[in-house]
């Protein structure tokens, strides 16, 4: 290592700008001042208030990766395995007569390397002694800091909390401790765990949508209380968005493991025309099976119930409006459907909706 250069590890899937931000830090620079080491040829997404938003991520060039390891401290090697974006290759600064020089492109950190989720503050302490704001590339997936008991938050917009306090839920901990068995189940069924994730997520989604109108819903209601501090009343509208996701993971991960089930498999097969493929009917064998998988750690009036909404077009793919199923024929083949929302899950407390 030079003289006179300070180390920064970087963390396992971090961005490299945020890398950039921290090693700044480190310096006792503004993040501003060491960007300068490179040639951007355009500029950051930014935020309504005017700063860089916490997603704005940076593709460098050969050039640009030798300045990035050299202002680490930190071997170009070690930087490509933590780094998603350092070894993505953009022709348009990696190419031409420029090439040599160092040079960086602004990009979402959406289209480089997927989902981007700020960092446990502790836990990047740990890691590397710095206690500052870091972004990693984290999948929905993956967001619960066991060890900190923290779920961690989208940076994609202009939010003031990185994570949310999960010491009051233990439930979701603990649903991402049983998510790790389901992935591995899905591997053994030679299924994506993401897209068997994704699939759940649109369904538990679309019965969230609907929430506000279940009259005897209690477990999403106190939890979101308790991820919000005690009370989301006062800002129930905003509560409702920003702790959705850490909310319902307990039943996220559920329908995501009945849907590996080969019994349901069977379901959609049927249900989808067995062999002659047609939209899956909302009071199907297969929808109410996936209401009971999800309504199980919901009040008693969502279980068995059936799934509302019109099917989507059977392409196998996820999609907001309620998903795709794309499960395993037992004896080979694969059926593909899609389902919707709850019909008749229960209302939350008066006090909730107000």
């Amino acid at each position: 290592m030079a003289a006179g250069v300070l180390r920064t590890a970087p963390l396992a899937g971090e961005l490299t700008s945020s890398l950039i931000n921290r090693a700044a830090a480190r310096y006792g620079l503004p993040a501003a001042g060491v960007l300068r080491l490179w040639t951007c040829r355009n500029s950051p997404a930014r935020m309504d208030g005017g700063g860089m938003r916490a997603d704005a991520e940076v593709v460098l060039n050969e050039a640009g990766r030798a300045v990035l390891a050299e202002l680490c401290g930190v071997e170009p090697a070690v930087l490509a395995r933590a780094l998603p974006a350092f070894t993505v290759d953009d022709p348009k600064i990696s190419k031409g007569r420029e090439a040599g020089l160092a040079q960086g492109r602004w990009q979402a950190a959406s289209a480089v390397a997927g989902e981007a989720a700020f960092a446990c503050r502790s836990c990047t302490a740990r890691r590397t002694g710095q206690a500052l704001r870091a972004v990693r590339y984290v999948p929905r997936r993956q967001r619960v800091c066991g060890r900190h008991g923290r779920w961690l938050l989208d940076a994609d917009a202009d939010q003031p909390l990185e994570h949310l306090d999960l010491r009051g839920v233990p439930e979701v901990v603990a649903a991402q401790r049983r998510w790790t068995g389901v992935a591995r189940r899905a591997v053994r069924a030679a299924a994506d765990p993401g897209e068997v994730f994704a699939l759940a997520h649109a369904v538990v989604a679309r019965w969230w949508e609907e929430a506000l109108h279940w009259h005897q819903e209690e477990i999403w209601p106190q939890r979101l209380h308790r991820v919000a501090g005690g009370n989301a009343g006062t800002d129930l509208k905003r509560w409702r968005i920003v702790g959705r996701d850490a909310v319902v993971f307990p039943e996220v991960v559920a329908v995501a493991d009945a849907l590996l089930d080969p019994a349901m498999a069977e379901l959609v097969w049927r249900d989808s025309g067995a062999g002659r493929p047609r939209p899956l009917s909302a009071d199907g064998a297969f929808c109410h099976a996936a209401g009971r998988a999800g309504g199980t750690q919901l009040a008693g009036a969502a279980v068995g119930s059936g799934l509302r909404r019109a099917s989507t077009r059977l392409d196998g793919r996820c999609h907001p409006c309620g998903g795709a199923v794309k499960a395993g024929r037992p004896g080979g083949g694969t059926i593909r459907g899609g389902c919707g929302a709850n019909s008749s899950p229960p209302p939350w407390p008066e006090a909730c909706a107000s």
